[in-house]
């Protein structure tokens, strides 16, 4: 076991060959929407379909910082990977589609696009991620005497910077 291990570890990672693509990745960067920080972590699990298509079922816990103000984001999403170079090195284009459910149980839309360059086992990328929330608002007119109730969508973006391990 051990010599077949340090085998596959001498090979190239290669998105051309199929088998099981799997990741975890950390990212860091700006919530342009509302500004603050966003950190993250997610891990994706899959296959690699061979010429340079990886497809797989992921997860992520992502933290918007604003002065004291902080607020998670766990999305559940497909990513599409497309790698358009043989071998270990090569530029690559990512999305994720998705779900994303908040601290305060809010569950919406999830989108990010992502570029960036795979390095053997390693890669390297720009990420922007998009959400969009629909919530229920109250409105008080208490000198009115009257309440609207109605739906509000909430937009988060953020453009991260962020490093993965590829198995």
């Amino acid at each position: 076991a051990f010599t077949q291990n340090a085998d596959a570890q001498k090979r190239k990672y290669n998105y051309y060959d199929k088998g099981y693509w799997g990741n975890i990745e950390a990212v860091g960067g700006v919530v342009l929407s509302g500004g603050g920080s966003d950190i993250g972590i997610s891990t994706v699990h899959g296959g690699r379909l061979g010429h340079g298509v990886a497809m797989g079922i992921g997860a992520g816990v992502y933290i918007d910082i604003n002065n004291l103000y902080y607020a998670f984001n766990v999305p559940v999403f497909l990513e599409t990977k497309y790698s358009p170079m043989k071998g270990g090195k090569s530029p690559f284009v990512s999305l994720r589609t998705g779900l994303s459910i908040t601290d305060n149980l809010a569950t919406g839309f999830y989108l990010s696009p992502a570029v960036g360059v795979d390095l053997g086992r390693v890669s390297l990328f720009a990420r922007y991620g998009f959400n969009l929330f629909p919530m229920n608002v109250d409105i008080d007119f208490p000198e009115l005497d009257m309440n609207i109730n109605t739906v509000a969508n909430v937009k988060t973006h953020a453009l991260s910077i962020g490093i993965a391990v590829n198995f």
